[in-house]
């Protein structure tokens, strides 16, 4: 029986890439891995976003301070970013299922164990959050690049779009998650200090249920094959080592000022995810009213789903619209948001001291705004990035985002709390989180600025990422030709006449001199 080949694929009328060993992947099987990557997804930042709907009874449980609750997200972030670039690496040479297979299992069974820690115990606590890094980070950093290579650039606006819907969709869910089920566990004859403890429980179970998901149904597609000018459906082999492709990133002006933007966002979610709930809290009492601890994990709950289902689609569908005009819409989209987003936060931090109720609009358009990059950063990433680095340069964005974003925030916020007011009183409370809390517009206007900066190379390192793209499928589909290797096999034995080097010589406007080098 003959071989198969792309260009007898695509006489049939059939949408297919082609797995390393050799599978074809049909459409049918990319949308259905791709319904397991959003879900997986969702379940991740569910399972991040949980503690924050709970923090209240984890400080009482351990009786921690303010600076040692941030220190929760903080440590769990820093993990999780240290990793991303080694995962990236990895996502880079080898198969890539079995790196999600492998963090999604890490993730599940540390946030298990993190749920039966005693009181006395909090470090320990704290290691477990550090260890649940690692194994969302491996996800995360990976999936992307994955989905790149599933989808044509014609669709992977979409794809990235849904699959960035399950973001903030599953944040919400996690406040939701993290009261609800603390509450049920209370009704059910848990002992109210511990009872916070259940919630961490429930992911765990569709965590070891999604590995066994990936295993059966994730395909492993080879890497570029994807791509328009791709049309043989082979990988690129690459022979690099890790400072030369930290090299071409730190030369790509669009992946440095994009990187430089979401930081803005990142700092800024990270701050509001995981204070505003007990930042409104503080409101109420300093006003003399007692609050609702689940209603307001309930609102907030609410409210991050569904502005982050809004402001996902609505970035997407108007960067879509805006495309039409500037080839450049992504970036800018992202900036507008953020520009938006600061004088909103703004707002809701300083109307929250005299009516806390009032809050809830400019949260509700801060978020949306906020959220509208979402599926637009993963997007100019892949297209202004060569196949083969992608999921590197989402494991080093990753890194460099959370660690001066998310990572940062909370236990800064926390910090400035205890130095600028204490909490001696519930209005000192208050105010030295508000005081926290208003670094976030300042941030928003710097991370917009950087978007606008990325609008400005975005065109030049898309056409440069192009040509490099177009050049390397000519050359391999005529190398491939020439010693008649099959399709199948090129993805693990590549034409000994030929090594293929993807350089980035954008300073001397060279870009292709380094494609090929002969052995």
């Amino acid at each position: 029986m003959p071989l198969r080949t792309a260009e007898h694929d695509q006489d049939e009328g059939l949408n297919v890439s082609y797995s390393v060993n050799g599978d074809v992947i049909t459409r049918k099987r990319a949308i259905f891995a791709h319904v397991i990557f959003t879900a997986i997804n969702f379940l991740n930042y569910t399972d991040r976003y949980t503690i924050a709907g709970v923090l209240t009874d984890i400080q009482s449980y351990f009786g921690v301070g303010d600076t040692a609750a941030g220190l929760i997200q903080t440590v769990f972030i820093l993990v999780y970013m240290l990793w991303a670039p080694l995962f990236g690496f990895l996502g880079d040479r080898i198969t890539r299922k079995y790196i999600l297979m492998s963090g999604i299992a890490a993730w599940s069974c540390f946030t298990l164990l993190g749920s039966f820690v005693p009181s006395q115990h909090f470090w320990l606590f704290l290691t477990f959050r550090g260890l649940v890094g690692i194994g969302e980070s491996s996800y995360i950093t990976v999936s992307p690049a994955l989905i790149g290579d599933l989808f044509s650039e014609s669709e992977r606006m979409m794809a990235i779009s849904i699959f960035s819907f399950a973001g903030p969709f599953g944040a919400g869910f996690g406040y939701i998650l993290g009261s609800s089920v603390t509450s049920l566990a209370e009704s059910a004859g848990a002992e109210r200090d511990s009872a916070w403890q259940w919630s961490l429980r429930v992911t765990p179970v569709f965590g070891f249920l999604a590995v066994l998901l990936t295993w059966l149904f994730v395909p492993e597609p080879v890497r570029g094959a994807s791509e328009s000018s791709n049309e043989r459906g082979q990988e690129i082999r690459v022979e690099t080592n890790f400072l030369e492709d930290l090299l071409y990133l730190a030369k790509n002006k669009t992946c440095v000022f994009c990187t430089a933007g979401f930081t803005s966002v990142t700092y800024v979610l990270g701050c509001l995810s995981f204070w505003a709930p007990k930042f409104l809290e503080e409101a109420y009492l300093a006003n003399g009213v007692s609050p609702n601890s689940n209603y307001i994990a309930l609102g907030f709950g609410s409210i991050t789903c569904i502005s982050g289902v809004v402001g996902v689609g609505l970035g997407a569908y108007s960067a879509k619209l805006y495309m039409r005009r500037k080839a450049n819409a992504e970036p800018l989209v992202a900036a507008y948001g953020l520009m938006l987003a600061g004088p909103m936060v703004f707002c809701a931090a300083v109307v929250i001291e005299y009516s806390p109720a009032s809050i809830w609009p400019f949260i509700i358009i801060g978020e949306i705004a906020l959220c509208l990059n979402w599926a637009l950063v993963p997007k100019i990433l892949i297209d202004c990035i060569v196949p083969n680095r992608r999921a590197l340069a989402s494991g080093v964005s990753m890194m460099i985002t959370h660690l001066f974003g998310d990572a940062y925030s909370p236990f800064f916020v926390g910090l400035l709390a205890d130095l600028t007011y204490g909490s001696e009183t519930d209005y000192d409370e208050f105010k030295g989180l508000q005081i926290g809390v208003l670094t976030c517009p300042l941030v928003c206007i710097l991370g917009g600025a950087a978007f606008f900066a990325c609008a400005i190379h975005y065109e030049d390192d898309k056409r440069r990422t192009d040509e490099i793209v177009e050049e390397n499928a000519r050359r391999i589909n005529d190398l491939s030709l020439e010693s008649s290797i099959p399709v199948q096999q090129t993805s693990h034995d590549f034409s000994d006449d030929a090594l293929l080097n993807v350089g980035y010589e954008s300073s001397r406007g060279n870009d292709l001199d380094h494609l090929v080098k002969r052995r």
